[in-house]
């Protein structure tokens, strides 16, 4: 397997793999686009306010004339008011913060405002993501250039201040070496906000982040806590692997040979969060004609939308444990990738020289592994 891939495709790669916004292809797939997008909500609570009543007493006459006679009146009687009973407003019930931006990447910033950024006409690339900074109340957007042949991009991802972990805070405002295949991104903290840019050009990245870090909506970005049920996810070889290659009947597997991974600051910020994973199965010998290979990609308490799955040529399918399944063919019709959404998370198998049916099974596995 050649997994060697030209300068302008590993800069193209670069810019792609942001934050873990996108799904993970095999090499010599890299060239879709994909990106995230996210879906904010907002409660309204509205209370009504109470009406007070009043009442009006009357003086009795006045007499004129001296009675003939003492009379004795008698005691009027009190009247006791009927004892009220307190009332207590319903409790309220705590809703998660808003994701940043509403969720609205035009909001981040609209097409022309990226295009001037870039210096190419560029627009929005809607994606299909597997893990998506919208589960810690963040939003990952990106723009890519029209024309195919140029590859130029721009990754914005803002996410709030308290999720990044102490390792990763260290980067913050080191404007990187765009050389040599490591990741461009270039972040920066705004007050409770952290902002990150990728662009495959350091200058752009940096102007991107300030733009972006300079807008009202980016101080409003609050944490949003993971679902009771999400899984918790660490390292993804150790959770999964044993039902990776039971499932295919291997004890032969290791990692696959490629630098198309995620990695980044938003993926180590997400990764440290127990909220995204990535692993990849290969043989460890090229012994076959035809060898298997896998990526699978886990986003822990993330919901597919099925019209965009469905959309992006998903078709849907059975896979045990799975509440929503599809399975999207490779266009050379050699593989493809089982979508499968449970209860914890979305779960993406990528294979290639692998049957539908075993990749539904392996699917299956590693959504009974992670419980």
């Amino acid at each position: 397997m050649n997994d060697e891939l030209t300068p302008a495709e590993r800069a193209a790669l670069r810019a792609r793999i942001v934050g873990g916004a996108h799904d993970i292809k095999p090499a010599g797939a890299h060239r879709g686009a994909w990106i995230a997008g996210s879906v904010a909500a907002a409660l309204v609570v509205a209370i009504a306010g109470g009406v007070a009543a009043t009442s009006t007493l009357s003086a009795p006459p006045v007499a004129t004339t001296p009675a003939p006679s003492a009379t004795v009146s008698a005691e009027p009687t009190p009247t006791l008011a009927p004892p009220t009973t307190p009332t207590s407003s319903p409790p309220s019930t705590p809703t998660a913060p808003a994701v940043a931006f509403g969720g609205d990447c035009s909001a981040v910033l609209d097409d022309a405002e990226a295009s001037a950024l870039v210096g190419a006409d560029v627009r929005l690339s809607p994606g299909l993501p597997v893990w998506d900074s919208d589960v810690l109340g963040g939003i990952s957007c990106q723009w890519r250039a029209e024309a195919p042949e140029d590859w130029r991009a721009l990754n914005i991802t803002v996410l709030p201040w308290s999720v990044v972990p102490e390792q990763v805070r260290a980067r913050v405002n080191a404007v990187p070496v765009c050389e040599g295949g490591g990741p461009c991104d270039y972040s920066q903290r705004f007050g409770d906000t952290w902002v990150v840019g990728d662009a495959g050009d350091s200058a752009v990245a940096v102007r991107a982040v300030e733009e972006v870090g300079s807008k009202p909506a980016a101080s409003a970005v609050g944490e949003r806590p993971l679902p009771a049920d999400a899984w918790r996810l660490g390292d993804c070889r150790e959770q999964i692997g044993g039902a990776v290659g039971t499932t295919l009947g291997r004890d032969d597997l290791g990692p696959l040979g490629t630098d198309n991974v995620p990695q980044g600051q938003v993926w180590n910020v997400l990764e440290a969060r127990g909220v995204a994973a990535w692993c990849s199965f290969a043989p460890t010998s090229y012994d076959e004609t035809a060898p298997p290979f896998l990526r699978v990609s886990i986003g822990a308490g993330e919901v597919s939308d099925a019209r965009e799955v469905e959309r992006f040529g998903g078709t849907p399918v059975t896979v045990t444990g799975a509440q929503a399944a599809w399975w999207l063919a490779r266009a050379d019709g050699n593989g493809g990738s089982v979508r499968a959404d449970a209860s914890g998370g979305v779960v993406d198998v990528d294979v290639t020289n692998v049957s539908e049916e075993r990749a539904r099974e392996v699917a299956a596995a590693v959504i009974a592994a992670l419980g």
